[in-house]
């Protein structure tokens, strides 16, 4: 049997590491929504609450979408995929939706949500879809639902 060095060994430990983050299962997934295109995510919103914070991802129809409704509050939020991964960030994916014009909201200092971050690139460049990956500060139980009159999509992170 082949003996490692202390740095070899302590290499191979840290890629085993890796790799089991990387391929451990989803410590929840949330699906819902309805399949639809042509929205645009207009703003997200973070709230806190006891015992909880809650994320409202704000639905309009897009722009190309043509006239009258370009612009107007949808009235189908889309559907969505919430992934909370083992290393406490969640992936959001939003599906309808061909453009965002909202900005990232400013978070709580000390709450749960360390960061929200869009992601683009070609690892996420489904034109009918826009990703987000939201960091934690502790491990946490969601919750997701959408509501109409207007549309949104609503994320309840529960510590």
């Amino acid at each position: 049997m082949p003996r490692f060095s202390g740095t070899a060994a302590a290499l191979f430990a840290v890629l085993l590491l890796c790799f089991s983050a990387l391929s451990a299962e989803p410590l929840q997934r949330l699906s819902g929504g309805e399949s639809t295109d042509g929205l645009n995510l207009s703003a997200i919103r973070v709230g806190e609450h006891q015992g909880f914070t809650r994320i409202v991802f704000d639905v309009t129809y897009w722009q190309g979408y043509g006239k009258p409704q370009a612009g107007k509050p949808a009235d189908k939020a889309g559907h969505y995929t919430f992934t909370l991964h083992p290393d406490l960030s969640i992936e959001a994916e939003l599906a309808g939706f061909r453009s965002t014009t909202t900005a990232i909201p400013s978070l709580p200092k000390g709450g749960i949500i360390r960061t929200i971050k869009r992601l683009s690139g070609e690892e996420y460049g489904d034109d009918s879809a826009v990703f987000y990956r939201i960091t934690l500060r502790r491990n946490a139980r969601l919750k997701a639902f959408t509501l109409k009159d207007p549309a949104r999509i609503v994320l309840d992170v529960y510590e």
